[in-house]
C-alpha cells in the first residue's frame, strides 16, 4: 500500500475523485481515506500545514499503518523566475536516493531543491531571502519533517510540489489566515469575506492566488495517476 499525503484536502480532493471502493476516517487530527487508485490499494492522508502538524501527522499513519511507500504532494511556491505555476517538481534533497533513478524514465515533471521554512513567503524579497540562504529554488511548509518521520521506516519516500504562485507574485498572508483555519483543516469563507471587507487591497492578490489553484491541482493530479501507474507493484 502507497500512502499519499497532502497538506491540505483541497490538494487531495481531485485524486480522491478519481478514487474507488472509499472508506474515510479521522484519527484525531489526521484525516484519512482508505481507497483503490486504480488497481493499488492506497491511503490518502491530509496531514495538515506546517511542520509541527505535518510531523505528528505522519508519526500516526505509521503507528496505525504500514505503507510499504510514502509519497508527500501539495502545493509549492517559486523562489525563481524559472518555475511556472503549474509545474510539478520533484524534490532532489528529500526523495529517497534509490527512487531518483526510476523517477528519471518518467515525463511531466522537472527536480529541484526543496526548502521547507514555517512562514508564508508571500513577497519577491522573502523569496530572494530563502534562494540565497537555502540555495533552493521551491519552498514549501512540511517536507522537512515529514521526511524526518519517514526515513526511520527504511522505505521508499518521494516529495514533489505542484508550484502554486510564482516568483513575481504577492501573496496576502492576512487574507489566506483569514480564508483558511489552518488547525482544523478548514475553509472558514465568512472570516474570509469579512476580512476583504476591511482590506480591499487584499482582494487583488487574492483572487491571482486563487486562480492558479485549479492549474496547479489538476496538473499534480495527473502527475500522481500517472506515478501510481508506473510505481514498482511491491509497493
Amino acid at each position: 500500500m502507497i500512502c499519499y499525503a497532502f497538506p491540505l484536502a483541497h490538494e487531495a480532493q481531485e485524486l480522491l475523485k478519481g478514487c474507488t471502493q472509499k472508506e474515510s476516517f479521522s484519527i484525531g487530527k489526521l484525516h484519512c481515506t482508505m481507497a483503490n487508485l486504480g488497481d493499488r490499494p492506497v491511503l490518502v492522508a491530509q496531514i495538515g500545514m506546517g511542520q509541527k502538524m505535518a510531523g505528528e501527522n505522519t508519526q500516526a499513519i505509521f503507528q496505525y499503518f504500514r505503507p510499504k511507500g510514502f509519497i508527500l504532494a501539495g502545493y509549492g511556491g517559486a523562489l525563481v523566475s524559472q518555475m511556472k505555476v503549474g509545474q510539478v517538481v520533484i524534490s532532489n534533497n528529500f526523495t529517497s536516493e534509490a527512487v531518483v533513478s526510476f523517477l528519471r524514465l518518467l515525463s511531466g515533471f522537472d527536480f529541484a531543491g526543496f526548502c521547507t521554512c514555517d512562514e508564508l513567503v508571500a513577497t519577491t524579497e522573502k523569496r530572494d531571502w530563502y534562494a540565497r540562504s537555502s540555495k533552493n529554488q521551491v519552498v514549501e511548509m512540511e517536507t522537512a519533517a515529514v521526511a524526518a518521520v519517514v526515513r526511520t521506516r527504511s522505505i521508499p519516500f518521494v516529495a514533489l510540489r505542484v508550484i502554486s504562485d510564482d516568483y513575481h507574485q504577492v501573496l496576502p498572508p492576512a487574507a489566506l489566515a483569514a480564508g483558511f483555519n489552518a488547525e482544523e483543516g478548514r475553509a472558514t469563507p465568512v472570516r474570509l469575506l469579512s476580512h476583504l471587507a476591511t482590506h480591499p487591497d487584499e482582494i487583488m492578490p487574492f483572487k491571482k492566488f486563487v486562480s492558479g489553484l485549479s492549474l496547479a491541482r489538476h496538473n499534480l493530479t495527473n502527475f500522481l495517476k500517472q506515478l501510481n501507474d508506473e510505481l514498482p507493484r511491491s509497493w
